[in-house]
């Protein structure tokens, strides 16, 4: 323990660790004890208010987390964002970033848990919301809102960082608290949770991993954003502190983190990229190749080898042999293609009144 961390601490840090560092913050000056107490102190509960906050905690875990997972299931935005106004983690992981800037070992270390556990109940309701319901299981396609945070890219880590910037600012700017709701909804946090235990018990193990990878991706970035966040307001650890060198490290492991989950992400963002030329391609070429059609559907499955194309069309006529798409399509997009078009006839009729 350093000793910023004394034992027998209540509800706020102690004296010394709230002392002036003589940084500037965002009114040209450091936080003063006073500050660092009003703000620390909504982050860390500790002697007599931890059972209650840890009762609150994980009853609205898993409150929030049947709300999500049955909002996804039922493909309900409108619930599944509900469920991220019930959802208590924004407060551990802002907490996690406060703790790691001020240089508490102790209490970095309890938040991580807090955070851990509640993540772990919430998948646990995922997977029993998956049992319960017999339609996921079906030949039906799984429900757009449960595949939306599968697949998170290089945009989902711009969120994050944004949310946790925000959420930094408002814990530091207390007249500001009314927009921690909306930095709540803006970073999914409790849904990619849900999404993973859903998938889970449904054995959908590379949806499971995806939507992981979201939740991973918006917490490192949320310690990381708030966390600047306080340095910046002179909330960070004083420079003759034991903790500082704790801070230091940790600040080093979670910018890392964050470059870590990037590499997947980067990866999944050039594969939408390279989804949607490939969609433009095919939707161009069948235009050219069928003028007066009307085309309906287009499909395009890179993962196979030669790639599937399926290509909807409707018109009065049917459509020119399919063999010349599938050579402008395997020119377009460089590789072997098999292409699949689904014709439905255009009917017209003229009447005259009698």
């Amino acid at each position: 323990m350093s000793s910023t961390e004394k034992p027998g601490t209540a509800a706020s840090p102690t004296k010394q660790s709230l002392a002036p560092t003589g940084k500037l913050g965002f009114r040209g000056r450091s936080a003063t004890p006073e500050e660092r107490a009003q703000v620390f102190e909504a982050f860390f509960f500790e002697g007599k208010r931890r059972i209650p906050y840890l009762q609150q905690f994980f009853t609205l875990m898993a409150l929030s987390a049947a709300i999500a997972a049955f909002g996804l299931v039922n493909d309900s935005a409108a619930v599944v964002i509900g469920a991220m106004l019930v959802a208590p983690l924004m407060t551990p992981i802002l907490a996690i970033a406060a703790a790691i800037v001020q240089g508490w070992g102790q209490r970095v270390v309890e938040s991580v848990a807090i955070v851990g556990a509640g993540a772990l109940a919430a998948i646990v309701v995922g997977m029993v919301v998956a049992f319960m319901t017999p339609a996921l299981r079906s030949d039906l396609p799984l429900p757009g809102e449960l595949l939306a945070r599968t697949n998170p890219n290089l945009i989902d880590l711009a969120i994050a960082l944004a949310a946790g910037a925000a959420g930094g600012f408002v814990a530091v700017r207390t007249e500001a608290s009314g927009a921690l709701p909306g930095v709540g909804i803006a970073v999914a946090l409790v849904p990619p949770l849900a999404t993973v235990g859903l998938a889970a018990g449904l054995g959908l193990w590379d949806l499971s991993l995806g939507a992981l990878l979201l939740f991973v991706t918006n917490l490192v970035a949320i310690v990381l954003a708030a966390g600047l966040v306080f340095v910046a307001a002179g909330f960070a650890a004083f420079r003759d502190a034991e903790g500082l060198r704790q801070s230091k490290l940790a600040s080093v492991i979670i910018v890392v983190a964050v470059i870590v989950v990037g590499i997947p992400l980067l990866l999944h963002s050039l594969q939408r990229v390279e989804q949607g030329d490939a969609l433009a391609a095919v939707a161009r070429q069948t235009t050219e190749w069928a003028p007066g059609m009307m085309v309906t559907e287009v499909i395009v499955d890179r993962s196979v080898d030669p790639i599937e194309v399926t290509i909807g069309v409707t018109g009065l006529e049917p459509p020119p042999a399919v063999a010349i798409l599938a050579t402008r399509l395997a020119e377009d997009l460089n590789a072997d293609v098999n292409v699949e078009v689904g014709y439905i006839p255009l009917t017209s009729a003229n009447a005259l009144a009698p």
